[in-house]
């Protein structure tokens, strides 16, 4: 076992996640072990802490954890290009997504404002009614 290994605490303190999220991740063939210390306890190396920051970026981005999976293949394959290829498609379909979004939520904003100055509208006229 090389000196860098960490356990799964140390590992997850440097990736900013939690030691159960490494488990999960590990569960789903995220991220693996390199091997196992005293007491059968798992050790990770740079590869681990790299890919939990790797993925922790594409979680940022939107990308679903089964999106990460597949372009872990390609990272496992240690192909840089077939992992920008598979990469680019995805990041440009989140992309659409959000502009999608963007645009429902502008939608959205002019209904409610509507809404409101016409709420505001009939409050100012209640009020300047005098009463019976």
């Amino acid at each position: 076992m090389e000196a860098h290994s960490l356990d799964i605490s140390s590992l997850a303190k440097q990736a900013g996640v939690s030691s159960r999220t490494i488990r999960y991740y590990g569960e789903l063939g995220l991220i693996r072990p390199e091997g196992r210390g005293p007491g059968g306890r798992r050790l990770y190396g740079a590869d681990a802490l790299e890919r939990l920051r790797f993925i922790s970026r594409l979680k940022k981005l939107g990308m679903s954890l089964e999106e990460i999976g597949d372009l872990n293949s390609a990272f496992d394959r240690g192909n840089t290009t077939a992992l920008l290829s598979e990469l680019e498609p995805m990041l440009n379909t989140r992309l659409k997504e959000i502009h999608t979004r963007l645009n429902e939520l502008q939608e959205l904003e002019k209904h409610l404002t509507h809404y409101l100055n016409r709420i505001q509208k009939k409050q100012n006229t209640l009020d300047s009614e005098p009463e019976s």
